[in-house]
């Protein structure tokens, strides 16, 4: 049985658009309710609707293509004060470790470390996790903008698959500080007891 939307619950400060990539109908209600909360319903703003629903359903089919379950867009984190940032869900396997490293199957930890090298391992309410987190500099024509990129590697109830966390945190300043805040978001992760399959 597939380890879906229903089975996982996060906390999301401020306002995030959620977008459940497993419930097609729900997507779209999801996307449609958004766009006009958003935009308005100006006639004049048609086309721009249109569009933004069009962009939300290809980022939509995108993720899902590459196995996601589900998409959170960050809108705003207080009332007025914009935020942007995406993070993305998906089930993955557990990687190779290096030939002729030992792999114990019960000890959770050294499993992660070696699966993991270099990355900082966690401990969540949830469970065990690891996090690598780094900084770059975008350049759209003349501006520049920082970037934070965060992945999260958290073990399952099953402790067979992963829960793989993508953030995305354009024009973030400050990594260590958006990192802080990240790992409180994934730690607030929770997981229902069902048996989980990577997409």
């Amino acid at each position: 049985m597939k380890f879906a939307e229903a089975n996982l619950s996060i906390v999301l400060p401020g306002s995030w658009l959620t977008l459940p990539l497993d419930d097609p109908p729900t997507l779209e209600r999801q996307i449609a309710s958004v766009v006009k909360r958003r935009i308005g319903r100006d006639d004049r703003l048609a086309r721009l609707r249109r569009d933004a629903k069009e962009q939300l359903r290809g980022m939509a089919a995108a993720a899902a293509a590459a196995g996601a379950f589900r998409v959170a867009l960050s809108l705003e984190i207080l009332p007025g004060v914009p935020f942007p940032a995406a993070m993305v869900l998906d089930y993955s396997d557990w990687p190779p470790t290096a030939p002729g490293s030992p792999v114990p199957a019960d000890d959770t930890e050294q499993r992660l470390r070696l699966a993991f090298p270099g990355a900082e391992l966690l401990s969540l309410d949830s469970g065990l996790a690891v996090r690598r987190a780094f900084a770059s500099t975008i350049r759209a024509g003349e501006e520049t903008t920082n970037d934070v990129k965060i992945q999260y590697w958290l073990v399952t109830p099953d402790d067979d698959k992963l829960l793989h966390i993508v953030v995305d945190a354009p024009m973030a300043s400050d990594t260590e500080l958006y990192t802080q805040l990240f790992d409180a978001i994934v730690d607030s992760v929770r997981f229902s007891g069902i048996a989980v399959a990577a997409s």
